[in-house]
């Protein structure tokens, strides 16, 4: 028999969580589950941290110590006040863990005593008595779950009958899945046996009612940083008396015993015997301000509203196809764990992180004795907090229809997908990625390379880098300083998005958002933010944008999504909640550092003055000299009309001008109000970002006078500015004056499609060109097919981007 979940109380109807988020940065930087793992700080919470570490920089750790002292003294009266025990009977330990273990060896487990755990038990509590039963012969006993998941009352009652006990240990909530064990009944029954009770609380601290006299709890553990909101590196030990007076650390520390005489010690009355003299007074300070907050909101304020978001959560999700929850039924509180049929749990972490709806995996041997009988390899947890909001909710749950509709093959209704109207197989070319061959193909021949690669912007170093890594002899040539400003690659940003006008984008849009994940693992550097976006045009427009996970909002609900934009009437937007920043210098900084590791040669400032077909390879002409290769590979962005003169007649070259607004970062156009966006006027396509680095609101018009690119390029005129402005002004009503600008270059096809494949005629050389405008987003993908194709691999994904297309006059 198992104890019902605690009753779940109605939601707090006055709940303020607006003020809640205010108060919380990080609700800028994306939608936030993981308050299981580690929550979101509080602004005040970090402020406190701060304060002190100042004080110890400008008095000295001791002294600063000594000012705070009445600070530190109220930490274990708050945390007195939420257990239900007085403040000497808490310890303020580094974490959870620390205090099991200090409190595990002060019980001196003795051969033969037995230990009863439940099967919630925390990795590393199970870790530890494992250990403890392989050294010294304690004898652990993994208690059984009844029907409803939780701890089998009756059967720990017949284990408590059957001899002495020394334990009994539970975890209140584990940590794979939203479980609340009946944390009373196993008290009550501890105590009717006189068998202490240790009670692991470090995920229910903060979300959950947590009295220990109420739940018959002689022995706790916590953790500040989950669902507390303190500083990581804090956690606490509760003992009650009368045990505590029983109980002597194994380790005694001077901040928890006097030594009295050359060979004895008195321990401190209080559970301060279990502290150690070093802490981190700075991080509990962040917990006591953070203990403060919680009592201020009330815990069962708190546990009201969690407890009715998660089961909000929990709905939702178990309506998408392709979605299991895997909370046992005696689930309840904050957290919601589940399974996407066909993916691994890790996979779908990554991809809803790509959508900046982040969350965690755990894996199986986090909880073994949980997880392995009821076959779980891996699940997705979930966890909602005081921040969490109704928009969190909708980004997690269409994220995760959208990631489970891809991995099932479905539509995003469900269907499934993968067929024709007659229910044939249908064509899965074109979102097929070919496998890299793991031998590079060589060429012989003295003094030839493997490839050269012409122009060293996005798509030149993505090429450059991934055909390093393959293994072949590559040079990079590039005729200006690396980073210049004179092509279509630098400025600080550009876009990223999924919405495209035709379904002919999907596949490649997916390879490129796995390639940029890819690569910042690489580079060990963060560089995408998804913000969101909003892609806005008249209502009747007659291509509009659409995409997965994309929907069209109307101008009202645009306006909800992000505040700082304004839209005119008759407009209508598509919301690409995946779409962000990219930071594009990092990027190009990134691909030449991994393309120089892995081997590549790179020599800037050296101009191609043409080059010819020779035999099965090329011949490129330099200021400095020839150069023969295998296969040649064109990113040279708006000179590609003079190295691919065949191509000329189809390809404009347009100057397009950017400029930074006076906006307030913390105001509706900062990353708080804006994300992303375009909107197409009548003075052009206005694209731009929000207020987030420290130069303003960026926009620009996607139109411009056809240009030379070797002629001089001259600063933004006042009468380009001043159109930029009356665009600005349309729809971001809070921008201020210009406050800088920039001019760049787009090459353009008649269809505003690449062109990534074989020079028409020329199969030994590779180009991809007129990119600009949309085709930085998809730098790591292109580079990664142009190396595919240098490797002699097919991709027919790419074939709606042949430049045959061109000269065969079928552009569309």
């Amino acid at each position: 028999m198992s104890a019902p979940v605690t009753a779940v109380p109605p939601a707090p109807a006055g709940f303020d969580v607006a003020a809640e988020r205010a108060r919380t940065p990080g609700c800028a930087t994306g939608h936030h589950f993981n308050a299981a793992g580690a929550a979101l700080l509080a602004a005040n919470t970090v402020e406190a941290v701060i304060a002190q570490l100042r004080a110890e920089s400008l008095h000295g750790g001791y002294e600063a110590a000594r000012l705070a002292a009445d600070g530190l003294a109220a930490v274990y009266t708050a945390t007195g006040r939420l257990l239900g025990v007085d403040a000497d009977e808490i310890a303020l330990v580094e974490s959870a863990t620390a205090g099991w273990q200090r409190i595990v060896s002060a019980l001196r487990l003795r051969p033969g005593d037995r230990v009863l755990a439940a099967r919630s038990s925390y990795v590393s509590s199970a870790l530890h008595l494992l250990a403890v039963e392989r050294d010294t012969a304690v004898r652990v006993e993994v208690l059984p779950n009844g029907p409803d998941g939780a701890t089998d009352l009756e059967a720990l009652e017949r284990a408590l009958r059957t001899g002495p006990a020394a334990l009994v240990t539970a975890a209140h909530v584990p940590t794979s899945s939203g479980l609340v064990e009946p944390a009373a009944r196993i008290g009550a029954l501890s105590a009717e046996h006189g068998v202490p009770f240790l009670l692991d609380a470090t995920q229910s601290l903060g979300q959950l009612p947590v009295d220990m006299p109420a739940l018959g709890c002689d022995l706790l553990i916590g953790t500040g940083r989950k669902f507390l909101r303190g500083p990581r590196g804090t956690g606490l030990l509760a003992v009650r008396r009368p045990l505590l007076e029983r109980l002597a650390p194994q380790a005694p520390d001077v901040r928890g015993a006097r030594w009295t005489a050359e060979r004895s010690w008195e321990l401190a009355p209080d559970a301060r015997r279990f502290e150690l003299w070093e802490a981190a007074h700075a991080l509990r300070l962040g917990l006591g301000t953070a203990l403060a907050d919680l009592h201020t909101l009330g815990p069962a304020t708190v546990f009201a509203r969690l407890s009715a978001l998660a089961a909000r959560l929990r709905e939702r999700l178990g309506a998408v196809p392709g979605v299991r929850l895997t909370d046992p039924p005696a689930a309840g509180g904050a957290i919601v764990t589940f399974v996407v049929e066909g993916l691994d749990a890790s996979e779908v972490q990554r991809r809803l992180a790509l959508r900046r709806v982040y969350l965690i995996a755990v894996p199986a041997d986090h909880g073994r004795w949980d997880m392995d009988p009821r076959g779980l390899a891996k699940v997705v947890r979930a966890s909602v907090h005081v921040y969490t909001d109704e928009g969190d909710l909708d980004a997690l749950v269409e994220a995760v229809s959208e990631i489970a509709a891809d991995a099932g093959g479905r539509d995003r209704t469900g269907s499934a997908a993968g067929t024709d109207a007659t229910g044939a197989a249908a064509d899965t070319s074109r979102t097929r990625t070919p496998r890299p061959r793991t031998t590079p193909v060589r060429a012989s021949g003295a003094g030839r390379r493997d490839a050269v690669v012409v122009g060293l912007g996005v798509h030149g170093g993505a090429a450059l880098r991934q055909l390093a890594e393959r293994g072949l002899d590559v040079l990079g040539l590039e005729q200006f300083a690396a980073g210049h400003d004179r092509g279509s690659s630098h400025g600080a940003t550009r876009m990223i998005r999924r919405a495209y006008p035709h379904p002919d984008w999907d596949g490649l849009v997916d390879t490129a958002y796995r390639a940029w994940d890819e690569l910042e693992q690489a580079a060990a550097t963060r560089l995408l933010d998804i913000t969101g976006g909003l892609y806005a045009a008249p209502g009747q427009r007659p291509d509009p944008l659409r995409g997965p996970g994309c929907r069209t909002v109307d101008r009202t609900a645009a306006a909800r999504i992000f505040p700082g934009l304004r839209l005119p009437e008759g407009f209508t937007a598509v919301h690409d909640p995946a779409a962000g920043i990219i930071d594009a210098p990092a990027t190009l900084r990134a691909q030449l550092a991994l393309a120089e590791r892995a081997g590549a040669t790179v020599a800037d400032r050296t101009r191609v003055t043409g080059w010819r077909p020779d035999g099965d390879g090329v011949v490129v002409r330099t200021a400095d000299g020839e150069v023969r290769a295998r296969r040649l590979v064109l990113c040279a962005g708006p000179w590609t009309p003079y190295l691919v003169p065949s191509l000329a007649s189809h390809l404009t070259v347009t100057r397009i001008v950017n400029a930074y607004f006076a906006a307030d970062p913390a105001g509706p156009l900062g990353p708080g109000g804006l994300g992303s966006f375009s909107v197409d006027l009548p003075e052009g396509l206005l694209y731009g970002f929000p207020a987030a680095d420290g130069r303003g609101l960026k926009a620009g018009l996607d139109a411009g006078p056809a240009w030379n690119p070797n002629a001089e390029r001259p600063a933004a005129s006042a009468d380009e500015l001043a159109l930029l402005t009356r665009a600005v002004a349309r729809v971001l009503p809070g921008a201020g004056r210009v406050t800088e600008s920039l001019t760049c270059l787009y090459t353009m096809t008649p269809d505003r499609r690449f062109l990534v494949g074989e020079v028409p005629g020329v199969p030994q050389a590779l180009l991809a060109s007129a990119c600009s405008g949309h085709g930085f987003k998809f730098g790591p993908a292109i580079g990664a097919a142009l190396a595919d194709l240098v490797c002699e691999l097919p991709r027919p994904d790419l074939d709606f981007l042949s430049p045959a297309r061109l000269v065969a006059g079928g552009a569309r």
